[in-house]
Parts: structure tokens; C-alpha cells; sequence
């Protein structure tokens, strides 16, 4: 089973994300941080090592940006298991090369979600086995 985690600071955004994600299947109660720092504290102390994470990251948020969140899970043991999507209201090219070139993101979005990008979510690779029937 694939946990979905929402990191966005905008209530709205992630209010709509939590709807999506849930009416569309991939998750039915996906946890919800509005801060990078408490999420990646989470990743650190509460996930189970066993558990595969999709992870709809925003790029520009207080505290800690979603690059910083990036670079601070590629230390943690099961980095392996987690699958970012960067979900951003950001059109900068460089944000979409950097993302290219990070091992954990599977796609780059531009918000908002919508159920077309979730179902195109399900056809990725890495992600794919998650939502075959068994």
C-alpha cells in the first residue's frame, strides 16, 4: 500500500489535495503537514521503514522549502520508499530540471491537482504497481 503525504503551507491547497487524493483512489486518508520541517520530522520518527510514501510536495513554503525537504530525505535510511511529486504553482524552468534530475520525483505538476493528474500518477512506473489489481 502506497501513503500518501500532502506538504503545502496554503489550507486551500491542501484541503482540494485531500479531496482529490482521496475521491480518485490513491489514497483514502492522506496525512496532511503545512510545514516541511514537521513532515520530514514524521519521515524520521513515525514512518514505518516497510511503508512506500507518495509525497505531493510544494517548491516554495516558510521554514524549510521543498528543495531543502528534498535534500534532507535522500539521508534517511528508507529514502528508497519515497515518491515525491512536486505539486507547485511554480512555471520556472529550473525548478522543472532540478526535478528531473532528483532520484525521488516522479512527476512535476503545476497546482492545482486534478483528477487527470492523479490518474496519470497511477501509470507511472514506480508508482504503477501500487493501484494493479491484485
Amino acid at each position: 500500500m502506497l501513503r500518501t503525504i500532502i506538504i503545502d503551507d496554503d489550507d486551500i491547497v491542501t484541503f482540494l489535495q485531500k479531496k482529490i487524493v482521496s475521491k480518485c483512489g490513491l489514497d483514502s486518508d492522506p496525512l496532511v503537514f503545512k510545514d516541511a520541517h514537521k513532515a520530514l520530522i514524521y519521515l524520521e520518527q513515525e514512518a514505518r521503514e516497510d511503508q512506500d510514501y507518495l509525497i505531493m510536495l510544494d517548491i516554495n513554503m516558510p521554514t524549510m522549502s521543498g528543495w531543502e525537504f528534498l535534500d534532507h530525505i535522500k539521508k534517511l535510511p528508507s529514502d528508497e520508499r519515497l515518491h515525491v511529486v512536486m505539486a507547485t504553482s511554480s512555471i520556472d524552468r529550473k525548478d522543472k530540471r532540478e526535478a528531473a534530475n532528483d532520484p525521488h520525483v516522479v512527476d512535476f505538476i503545476e497546482k492545482p491537482l486534478s483528477a487527470r493528474h492523479c490518474e496519470k500518477l497511477k501509470g507511472i512506473s514506480k508508482l504503477a504497481p501500487y493501484f494493479q489489481m491484485s
